[in-house]
């Protein structure tokens, strides 16, 4: 009996970010650290509800194809954060394709 070979990897482009580099942010909910932040223990409060801050780097999480955001808060705290984890502070939100502003 012979194996079926496996099915080829389908390719998904990346998301498209909705906050761009430069961008000036609020957290949207409290932000504790997940173990990935060095400088603190984990389940620590890292930035409060409501903190402004700032996008320096846009990248992708390839795993759930989602972008991720290093974000700038005060202090020089930076934080990984997902989308749903930041709001904007004014409306410079990319477009959604198919979807009016």
């Amino acid at each position: 009996m012979t194996e079926a070979a496996p099915a080829p990897a389908t390719f998904m482009p990346p998301r498209a970010p909705v906050f761009d580099w430069g961008m000036r942010i609020t957290a949207a909910e409290d932000l504790f650290n997940d173990g990935s932040h060095p400088h603190a223990p984990e389940g620590a409060l890292l930035v409060p509800k409501g903190t402004p801050g700032e996008v320096v780097r846009v990248g992708h999480a390839a795993e759930a194809n989602v972008p991720v955001y290093l974000v700038e808060f005060p202090g020089g705290v930076l934080v990984g954060c997902l989308e749903e984890e930041l709001a904007p502070t004014h409306a410079t939100l990319r477009p959604r394709p198919g979807v009016m502003g």
